[in-house]
């Protein structure tokens, strides 16, 4: 009980610091607005917007280089991640990417030849009547 409350405290603390930086951003740059976030808030919004893309993305933060970075769960072979300084740029290049690397799945999945299924004559009017 006492972890969940503390979990719980955790978390509205978070989306109080969100907020505020959301307040006090409408002034600044795109450049700077990485720099007044906390390691804590940024992971926190990593995580939001991981869950927003269903697990399709994993997505980090980068304390060292006050960057965001995502990469394709669902095409492990890709090794170039797709990086972002803030929220918004990191989401603009994963739309770029996205799309291309979805294609490139499907063409590698082996096409499957149609089976032919033979249905004898009067056997759909006697099912559906």
């Amino acid at each position: 009980m006492l972890a969940r409350e503390a979990e719980t405290t955790a978390d509205t603390a978070a989306k109080r610091q969100v907020a505020d930086l959301q307040r006090r951003a409408r002034g600044m740059t795109v450049d700077n607005a990485t720099e007044v976030l906390s390691d804590k808030t940024a992971q926190f919004l990593a995580e939001q917007l991981q869950e927003s893309w269903a697990g399709r993305w994993q997505v980090m933060w980068e304390p060292w280089g006050r960057k965001f970075r995502a990469f394709p769960a669902y095409d492990m072979d890709v090794n170039t991640p797709v990086e972002g300084a803030n929220l918004r740029e990191l989401w603009r290049a994963v739309l770029d990417v996205d799309q291309e690397l979805l294609l490139a799945v499907a063409e590698a999945i082996p096409a499957h030849p149609p089976t032919v299924v033979h249905v004898p004559p009067g056997f759909l009017q006697e099912v559906f009547g």
